[in-house]
């Protein structure tokens, strides 16, 4: 195929979808030219790669042997390492991470923000520790000087965004930049999602964000499956607790986690006990019945969980920032 094409890519995609058929997402991943079989057992294993390469050969499709590894206890996959413990970040990727220098302008800050926000799964408020360095970025200036927030957005004349942000960095920024280094390079190992299992989903909310981590059981023990957080909408801090509390739980739930919950049966815990009457005694505006129907196509219960043992939600709704 032609490199450079603009359809090229997704009509790749389509092809090795359509070559692996009934197999991906089950027995093999694929991404582009990236081919990833997995299996519980080598046994099981191998017969997959059989059915692979097969369905490779039928199609006329080439493997390049140089680049091809087989029967591996953990493989490095499109910047993550994949292994029967779960899914971590890729150390060899991260290890620029903790010598990356301080940004001075625009696009280095781009890049750093770019790169950090492809592992933001791993790293629990993300969001809200990157609130000040995204600041820096919705600053822009026109041409005159004035800034864009201070002119009519239909004024007219040419924008331009400002490079040097060295001026403009703070110790909030400071803090965020380091914030979000430390968390990569000490980000936690996921567990996979199991359909089999039931989830549970703890949420929670305050002035400064919303914050969930979905967790499912392996060996008597919680591991975390996926974290989720960002930060409120200015009209979003508003909202009295409880609405906030609620709000906390259809985002996570209907905005951010519908793929692995659609259709299960999962468990809620929250640090807000009235928020556990929501779905029978509750009065609720009519912003709160949207919400409510948006959550009636998932099946799951809600239960009150102290504060105390609801730390990390609620730690991913109140990371702090500063130095």
């Amino acid at each position: 195929m032609p490199q450079g094409l603009t359809g090229a890519p997704a009509t790749f995609q389509r092809l090795m979808e359509k070559t692996v058929g009934d197999m991906n997402l089950i027995e093999v991943l694929v991404y582009l030219d990236d081919i990833i079989v997995f299996g519980k057992t080598l046994e099981e294993h191998e017969q997959r790669l059989e059915k692979v390469l097969k369905r490779l050969h039928e199609e006329g499709l080439k493997l390049s042997l140089e680049k091809c590894q087989f029967c591996l206890p953990s493989v490095t996959y499109l910047g993550h390492v994949v292994s029967a413990e779960g899914v971590s970040t890729d150390p060899w990727k991260l290890e620029a991470v903790a010598s990356w220098p301080r940004p001075r302008n625009v696009t280095e800050l781009r890049s750093f923000l770019g790169f950090c926000s492809y592992y933001r799964r791993f790293v629990g408020g993300f969001a809200k520790i990157a609130q000040p360095l995204n600041k820096l970025l919705q600053k822009e200036t026109t041409e005159e000087g004035c800034k864009v927030s201070d002119k009519n957005p239909s004024a007219p004349g040419p924008r331009k965004a400002r490079e040097s942000i060295q001026g403009e960095w703070t110790s909030q920024c400071e803090g965020a930049f380091v914030k979000l280094k430390e968390s990569l390079t000490r980000a936690p190992v996921l567990a996979y999602a199991d359909p089999h299992k039931p989830y549970e989903l703890h949420v929670d909310a305050s002035r400064e964000g919303l914050g969930g981590v979905l967790y499912q059981e392996y060996d008597r023990l919680l591991r975390p499956v996926a974290y989720v957080s960002r930060s409120l909408a200015p009209s979003e801090k508003n909202y009295p607790t409880h609405k906030l509390e609620f709000l906390a739980l259809k985002w996570a739930v209907v905005d951010k986690l519908k793929d692995y919950l659609y259709g299960a049966e999962f468990v809620i815990k929250t640090d807000n006990n009235p928020l556990t009457y929501i779905l029978t005694t509750a009065k609720l505006d009519a912003t709160g019945h949207r919400w409510l129907a948006a959550l009636s196509g998932f099946r799951f219960s809600l239960k009150y969980r102290p504060g105390v043992n609801n730390r990390d939600a609620d730690a991913l709704s109140r990371r702090p920032y500063t130095t």
